[in-house]
């Protein structure tokens, strides 16, 4: 079996209107999730075909620089290590991830396997899902808590600028739903000092039950100030860590609870390695992404044993459209992890025609 062609499309999804930030509130990711996203299908000269999926951002010609290295290759025949596409630091940085979920897509049609059993089997045949919403006030976040608690969804992460009404938000879930809906506080190292930090902390004392974790507050760079927290905070303290150093880094400086990890699947694997045999829970991070990524996710996350905790696997439930022909299957709070050859997920001709862009 040969690859004979590897084609790509760009593709502008927008986000559920009311999904992501309250109106007329400060915001620091506004057009973020408004960048295009770049699908790959790659097809062999036995008919069969894999799917792929770039980040968001990822130039569709930096996707396609990349296609020589597998026109005419034997999918069974590859070793990713041999393949000189982008780490983590590169311009092509996530198009690794694109390319392996196609390959294996198209190595578990052709056995007949669906993918979590290509990365050793599935640890769980469920996966627990979060909520995720960005900046809002806090009548928006009881809402969408109360939204969370209809899906069967028990945490919600809500993104947190400097001099956002953390503890007002928390303070207004409590009320909507009590303790049953908890939240992950992301602050995408804004809070700028570990002051900031722990005066949200004190504010938060009467709603503990209520906190995750408090991941990213700071910025990553600095594990001192991680280490300082972690001693102070009376809840978990999460990191969002993108490269197997920093994971044992992190690791061996005690400097979290809990991480949040993502890339390639096989870097997943690889980075909840390093985790399990700490002890730390782990769950999938997420861009946002449309079906074909976040299945991959689900297949990851079942595969691997320390992923314990409620997993990023949001854009089925933010965007308008996956653009795929059947949603992953979602039900009380867990997604169902496909048995299915492959990535078990059809690419949805008619939503790619409505929302390619060029």
């Amino acid at each position: 079996m040969k690859i004979v062609e590897v084609e790509t499309f760009r593709v502008r999804v927008p986000l559920h209107p009311v999904s992501w930030h309250s109106a007329n509130i400060e915001r620091w990711s506004g057009s973020w999730w408004d960048l295009p996203i770049v699908l790959l299908r790659m097809t062999t000269d036995s008919g069969l075909s894999g799917l792929g999926e770039a980040p968001k951002g990822v130039a569709e010609s930096t996707v396609r620089q990349y296609a020589p290295l597998f026109t005419g290759r034997d999918p069974f025949d590859l070793n990713w290590q041999h393949l000189p596409i982008g780490d983590i630091w590169s311009p092509a940085s996530g198009v690794e991830q694109a390319y392996e979920m196609a390959v294996y897509d198209l190595v578990g049609k052709a056995l007949g396997l669906p993918v979590h059993q290509l990365l050793g089997g599935a640890y769980r045949s469920r996966v627990r899902g979060s909520l995720c919403s960005g900046q809002m006030w806090p009548d928006d976040a009881a809402r969408r808590a109360r939204l969370a608690a209809e899906l069967g969804i028990d945490v919600l992460k809500m993104k947190a600028n400097l001099g956002d009404p953390v503890v007002e938000r928390i303070a207004a879930i409590n009320k909507a739903v009590g303790t049953d809906v908890k939240v992950t506080i992301d602050a995408g190292q804004r809070q700028r000092h570990p002051r900031h930090v722990l005066e949200i902390a004190r504010g938060l004392e009467p709603y503990v039950d209520n906190i995750e974790c408090f991941e990213d507050p700071v910025s990553r760079s600095n594990l001192d100030w991680y280490v300082l927290l972690r001693e102070k905070l009376n809840f978990p303290l999460a990191l969002h860590l993108g490269n197997h150093q920093d994971v044992i880094n992190a690791v061996k400086r005690e400097a979290c609870d809990y991480l949040n990890l993502g890339g390639s699947m096989n870097s997943f694997e690889q980075g909840t390695a390093i985790a399990e045999a700490a002890g730390m829970p782990v769950w999938h991070g997420s861009g946002v992404g449309l079906g074909i990524s976040e299945a991959s996710y689900v297949h990851a996350c079942a595969a691997t044993k320390a992923t314990t905790l409620s997993s990023d696997i949001v854009g089925e439930m933010l965007r308008v459209d996956d653009l795929i022909v059947r949603p992953l299957a979602f039900e009380d709070g867990y997604f169902e992890v496909p048995q299915e050859p492959g990535l078990g997920v059809e690419l949805d001709e008619d939503a790619l025609e409505r929302f390619g862009v060029r």
